[in-house]
């Protein structure tokens, strides 16, 4: 961490205030603290060690590091780099995590899930055709389809449908049959050693069981596998793929056959898929992958990139849930169609939270809920 460079960084800041048109967290509460520009000031004091008042750190926390504001920025600032170096800091400084973040990290270390599972439920998903046959590790296989912890335990069907659909398409790969934490949960909170040394576990856990590629159904695990594993693991080798590339490419071989569903839905496009995508963005194969299910697309915002966020991103859900709530029911505003789908697990069980506690008529969908249909049918 380069204090030096990060405090030039935010003193580039010329007080433009463009950012706070695209920031979720200001829209929704109309706090400068809560916006990338008000964020950037209390970073510069917090890499300055000057104390920070409690609303000033959870205007840090409450940030969903979606990086829009980097889209906007005159000044090309990584402000969601900066927010996120800024937690790392006040660990540091021993003044984070939250409470609720400690919470959540002590399940992960002792039930290898940051959702609180029973880790003998992990793979309650698995659909019973395919139980007596799983090989699980022992499969000679080097690709890896890995769930997460949301897809695990809270968004069931965005695991067991993509094992289904890979299954069906004659795909080669394997699965844990105990699955841990990808740690990017710990990584956004802050605690970086501590995230680091769960890179180094999985990593190893890996290698030993002949992985070179892996898949994933989570954009927070994507986050993690395909761009944070890699600035700290030497020598990184693993090719990192969401579910949807792979679906893409078996429908493109003729591996999977697509018939018309035909109805109207809008597609969400989680930050970690499009902004924060290093191989990315994945934003055509999805859409082709839907309208080949006879599926009419309707958008949530004009250019995908500026997609907004599902409003639980960075573990904020914990820390201030109106938050959340309020960027769920802004975006649902906008949103003429009853269905919703999303290619992120976390934003769909979001969703469904936001749906509940307003108590609209959205329903939310995984993106592979659509293809089985469509293959079914």
């Amino acid at each position: 961490m380069n204090v030096k460079k990060i405090l030039l960084t935010i003193q580039s800041c010329s007080d433009c205030k463009s950012c706070l048109e695209v920031c979720d967290t200001y829209k929704v509460t109309k706090e400068e603290n809560k916006s990338p520009n008000g964020r950037l000031k209390i970073a510069e004091k917090i890499f300055n060690d000057q104390d920070i008042n409690n609303e000033e750190l959870l205007s840090i926390y409450t940030c969903t590091l979606c990086s829009s504001c980097d889209l906007i920025c005159q000044q090309s600032i990584p402000i969601a780099d900066i927010i996120h170096s800024s937690k790392a800091k006040l660990v540091e400084q021993n003044k984070a995590p939250l409470e609720i973040h400690n919470k959540i990290i002590n399940g992960i270390l002792e039930k290898s899930n940051s959702v609180g599972g029973n880790p003998e439920e992990r793979l309650d998903w698995l659909p019973e055709q395919y139980r007596m046959e799983e090989l699980f590790e022992k499969k000679k296989s080097d690709t890896l389809l890995f769930f997460g912890c949301m897809s695990s335990f809270r968004v069931k069907e965005s695991a067991s449908i993509p094992y289904e659909i890979l299954k069906l398409a004659g795909y080669d790969f394997k699965i844990l049959e105990n699955e841990p934490c990808c740690g990017e949960y710990i990584y956004s909170a802050g605690k970086i050693d501590s995230a680091k040394r769960i890179f180094k576990e999985n990593y190893e856990l890996f290698k030993r069981i002949g992985i070179k590629n892996l898949v994933v159904t989570c954009g927070g695990c994507l986050y993690a596998f395909d761009k944070v594993y890699r600035k700290y693991i030497e020598n990184y080798d693993l090719t990192v793929k969401h579910i949807i590339e792979v679906i893409y490419n078996l429908e493109k071989e003729g591996k999977i056959n697509l018939k018309p569903l035909n109805k109207t839905i809008t597609y969400h496009d989680p930050c970690r898929l499009g902004r924060k995508y290093k191989n990315g963005p994945l934003f055509t194969e999805p859409r082709k992958l839907l309208n080949k299910c006879g599926l009419e697309v309707k958008e949530t915002s004009i250019n995908p990139i500026e997609a907004p966020c599902c409003g639980a991103g960075s573990g904020i859900r914990g820390v201030d849930s109106s938050i959340c709530i309020n960027i769920g029911k802004d975006l649902f505003s906008k949103i003429e169609t009853k269905e919703l789908t999303s290619s992120c697990p976390l934003c769909v069980f979001n969703f469904r939270y936001v749906n509940y506690k307003n108590q609209t008529d959205k329903e939310s969908k995984y993106i592979t809920d659509y293809i089985l249909e469509s293959m079914k049918k």
